[in-house]
């Protein structure tokens, strides 16, 4: 029981740990310290792929196991927010930064649309991204206790 619980607890240190370490002091910090803002967004893109695979990974083995530990209303509400964290993970990494890939392949700063395009995308990126740390924040703040999960 110990094991589990400390187990759920890493891995949720691992991915909103990540989350906010990758989004709110590495690439920030990487715009500040380049001075080609070009190399410094294939860089954040590259980190924020890697938080998604950790996001992908870690939050598909805690909805397996709030599944299985299932039997009350607090680990069916960790459930669902980690489901809608992941939900919204696989969003951001298989449509939005794909979308916005594309959009760098083409000459998109010389195209009002594209970079219209490329600027929605980015913003409502980072609304998502935002939401998945708020409530990755809300996992970590509120722990079950042994009693709780019976």
């Amino acid at each position: 029981m110990i094991a589990g619980q400390v187990g759920e607890r890493l891995l949720l240190a691992l991915w909103v740990g990540s989350l906010w370490a990758i989004g709110y002091i590495a690439v920030p910090a990487a715009f500040i310290h380049f001075d080609d803002s070009v190399i410094a967004g294939a860089y954040a893109g590259r980190l924020f792929t890697l938080v998604n695979y950790v996001g992908l990974a870690c939050g598909s083995v805690l909805l397996i196991r709030y599944a299985v530990l299932g039997q009350n209303v607090i680990i069916w509400w960790r459930f669902y927010v980690t489901l809608s964290m992941l939900v919204m993970v696989a969003f951001l990494h298989f449509y939005l930064q794909a979308e916005m890939s594309d959009i760098k392949q083409l000459d998109w700063r010389e195209d009002d649309n594209a970079s219209n395009r490329f600027d929605f995308l980015h913003h409502f990126s980072t609304g998502v991204y935002m939401v998945i740390s708020v409530l990755g924040l809300a996992l970590v703040a509120t722990q079950i206790t042994p009693t709780e999960r019976k």
